[in-house]
């Protein structure tokens, strides 16, 4: 076989022909209605485990069901409502940019290769390994045309729209108008469940998802610059769905050890139900992938501190209230909280 082929080129730099992963519909179209299937799909196989509380599952929950009913300030059909709007508003979104892009001039793919390739042999000869490097510079080319390129894009992506959602969302936190206003309807959830993950204002949603997701793309280089449209897609597709999953989880209730989305990273549903908590609410900034912005700026709040500041907050509540004779009765009931085992503290391993 020849060694080029298996990159999907051939050696006369010929661009892959690309197949539609669904024959009827357009890669294009299919990576904006993906993320929508996957979302009710997902939430819902969550929300089955979670209503007919699946013994083997149970172990895992993070808040009981009674916890979804009563601490909730949202009905479950006026999230399904919310979410509908929220999704036809992106999706809405999604057309529009689809429908520019395809206006635009695609690269020439061959050319871009053979560019990259006398860029390799003029670099590797500078540094004197030219000889090493000649002899494998049209397969380097195309193989870091096609893939590396594209892999770091993606990995600098992810950095920038933790980036973009860090800051926003601690703005939406700090900023008490932008908080009472537009985002205080996502923390509705006091207990949040998987189908509720994208329960929030259509501003919102449009700052923080749409607008951080095309600035993610654009500044990283995933768009059509570098590559096929086709190729693009798929890539700015994966990376749809996969925060998909991840928001879904994140909000699932559920801290499942054996899940990959919610051990990769440490930005997990143990994570961002601190976040919906009302001692939490200052606190895990960070979403969707990493926690560095969280403890370089101190909002870090991990799972296994939580009683500490319970136990902290109750103290400076009793403090300042010494003559409350509720205040016995406030020491008790932190007492129960702080040595209740909300949160399984089983040690987690992630590279966030």
């Amino acid at each position: 076989m020849d060694k080029n082929s298996y990159f999907g080129t051939s050696s006369s730099l010929t661009t892959p022909q690309h197949v539609p992963l669904v024959p009827i519909i357009s890669d294009k179209h299919l990576s904006l209605l993906l993320p929508i299937i996957i979302y009710w799909v997902y939430s819902g196989m969550y929300h089955l485990i979670s209503i007919y509380r699946i013994p083997f599952f149970e172990k895992y929950r993070i808040r009981s069901l009674e916890e979804t009913k009563t601490k909730n300030k949202i009905s479950s059909s006026e999230v399904i409502k919310g979410v509908i709007v929220q999704q036809f508003l992106q999706t809405v979104l999604g057309f529009i940019v689809v429908a520019a892009e395809e206006e635009q001039v695609l690269p020439d793919d061959n050319a871009e290769i053979l560019g990259l390739s006398q860029t390799l042999e003029t670099y590797s000869t500078s540094f004197g390994i030219g000889h090493h490097i000649r002899p494998h510079k049209q397969i380097l080319a195309e193989y870091s045309y096609w893939y590396l390129i594209p892999v770091v894009k993606f990995f600098f992506a992810m950095f920038l729209l933790d980036t973009w959602q860090y800051f926003m969302h601690r703005l939406f936190h700090q900023n008490a108008f932008l908080y009472r206003h537009i985002h205080s309807r996502h923390h509705r959830l006091y207990a949040p469940y998987a189908f509720g993950a994208l329960y929030n204002h259509p501003i919102e949603g449009f700052l923080f998802d749409s607008l951080g997701a095309t600035i993610a793309f654009t500044l990283s280089g995933l768009s059509v610059k570098g590559a096929s449209i086709d190729h693009v897609c798929l890539q700015v597709s994966f990376d749809d769905n996969y925060l998909m999953c991840r928001t879904v989880d994140d909000h699932s209730g559920y801290d499942i050890p054996f899940n990959p989305i919610q051990r990769i990273f440490g930005n997990n549903a143990i994570y961002h139900d601190i976040h919906h908590q009302t001692y939490g609410l200052k606190k895990n900034f960070s979403q969707p992938f990493f926690t560095f912005w969280d403890r370089i700026f101190g909002t870090y709040l991990p799972y296994h501190e939580v009683p500490k500041v319970l136990e902290e907050d109750s103290s400076r509540d009793i403090a300042d209230d010494d003559d409350d004779p509720q205040a016995l009765k406030k020491s008790k009931t932190m007492e129960s909280r702080t040595s209740s085992k909300r949160y399984n503290l089983r040690s987690r391993k992630n590279i966030s």
